[in-house]
C-alpha cells in the first residue's frame, strides 16, 4: 500500500486550490436548523435524519469553496447512535466532496482509552485479534481536535494513529471562549513550546507539521508570540463571525508567506439560509445560503489579507 499523503500538505494544498483560508464549521444544533426539517419528527433516528440532511447540505453550498469543514461531534452524539451515525455519513460525505474533514471532538485521554479515540476518530478498528484480520475505518477524519492537559505522552497514541494513516491533529492552545483566560493564560505558552515538539518529528514537505494546534481568532494580540513559539504548526483559528473574530485580525496568525492557518466559522455559514427569500425548499435554502454566506466570508478574509500584505493569490 502507497504511503499515506501527509496531512499538512493535503491542507495547504486545499488552501491554494480555493484560494480560501475558510473552515465550515458543522455545528448542527437543533434550534438552529429550519424548522420544516423537523416537521414529524419524534424521536432520536428522526433528530439526527434531519441534522444529516442539514450538515450535507451545507457541505453541498460549500465544497468547491473552501478547504475543509469542522463537524462537531457533541451535536451529533446528542442524538444516540444515530446521531453518531449520521456523523459519520456527514464525514463520508464530505470527503466525496473532496474537502479535509476536521473532527472536532477535543480528546483527551490516557493509554488504552486515548488509542481507542484515535482508532475512531483517524485510524482503523480490527475485529479480531488476528494481526491478519481486516483493519477497518470508522469516523476516518483527516484530523481532530485534542486537549493537551494530561501531559504529551496522553497525545501519542493519537499521534501515533494520525502518522501511520496520514492524519493530523489540532492542540488546544488558546480557545476562543471570553473565559479561557482564567486557565490558558497561565499555561498558554507552555503548551505551545509542547506542540512544537511533538510535531518536529512529522513535518511535510510545506514545513509544516502534522501536530497543529487551536488558537481564538478571538485574541489576536496573542498570535504573533504563538506563532513564534510553534513555527512549524498549523494553526486551527476558531471564532470567526458569531463569535466576534474579524477578517482583518487573522492575518496576524500566518506566516510571511501567507500560509500556515485556517479561519474556522461556523453559525455564520451554516446560518446562511436564514437570509434566504420564502418559498425555498429547506435544503435548497440551506445549500444556497452556506454558498453565499461562504463566498462573502472569503471576500471578507482576502480583502483583510491583501491590505495586510499576507494575500499570496
Amino acid at each position: 500500500m502507497a504511503a499515506p499523503s501527509h496531512f499538512a500538505d493535503r491542507l495547504i494544498g486545499r488552501v491554494e486550490a480555493t484560494r480560501s483560508h475558510l473552515v465550515v464549521g458543522l455545528d448542527p444544533d437543533l434550534r438552529e436548523l429550519p424548522p420544516e426539517l423537523l416537521d414529524g419528527v419524534g424521536d432520536l433516528a428522526g433528530a439526527a435524519a434531519a441534522a444529516e440532511a442539514f450538515a450535507t447540505a451545507v457541505i453541498d453550498g460549500v465544497a468547491e469553496l473552501v478547504p475543509a469543514v469542522k463537524p462537531q461531534s457533541a451535536f451529533f452524539e446528542a442524538l444516540g447512535s444515530a446521531g453518531v451515525a449520521a456523523l459519520e455519513a456527514v464525514e463520508a460525505h464530505a470527503r466525496r466532496a473532496g474537502l479535509l474533514v476536521i473532527e472536532d471532538a477535543k480528546r483527551g485521554d490516557i493509554g488504552s482509552t486515548m488509542a481507542a479515540y484515535a482508532a475512531a476518530t483517524l485510524g482503523r478498528v480490527r475485529i479480531a485479534a488476528d494481526e491478519d484480520a481486516p483493519a477497518i475505518p470508522v469516523h476516518d477524519a483527516d484530523a481532530v481536535t485534542v486537549s493537551p492537559y494530561l501531559g504529551p505522552e496522553s497525545l501519542a497514541p493519537m499521534i501515533d494513529v494520525a502518522r501511520t494513516f496520514g492524519k493530523g491533529l489540532f492542540v488546544l492552545v488558546r480557545t476562543s471562549n471570553p473565559g479561557s483566560g482564567a486557565v490558558q493564560d497561565a499555561v498558554g505558552e507552555r503548551v505551545a513550546q509542547m506542540v512544537d515538539a511533538l510535531g518536529a518529528d512529522g513535518v511535510g514537505t510545506r514545513g509544516y507539521a502534522d501536530v497543529g494546534a487551536v488558537t481564538g481568532l478571538t485574541y489576536p494580540e496573542q498570535a504573533p508570540v504563538l506563532r513564534a513559539l510553534m513555527p512549524r504548526a498549523l494553526l486551527l483559528v476558531p471564532g470567526l463571525g458569531a463569535q466576534g473574530g474579524r477578517p482583518e485580525d487573522f492575518a496576524r496568525f500566518l506566516d510571511d508567506d501567507g500560509l500556515g492557518a485556517v479561519a474556522a466559522a461556523s453559525r455564520s455559514i451554516a446560518g446562511g439560509w436564514r437570509a434566504r427569500g420564502n418559498g425555498e425548499a429547506p435544503l435548497d435554502a440551506v445549500r444556497a445560503g452556506a454558498a453565499e454566506a461562504a463566498r462573502a466570508t472569503n471576500a471578507a478574509l482576502a480583502e483583510a489579507l491583501a491590505a495586510a500584505g499576507r494575500w499570496r493569490w
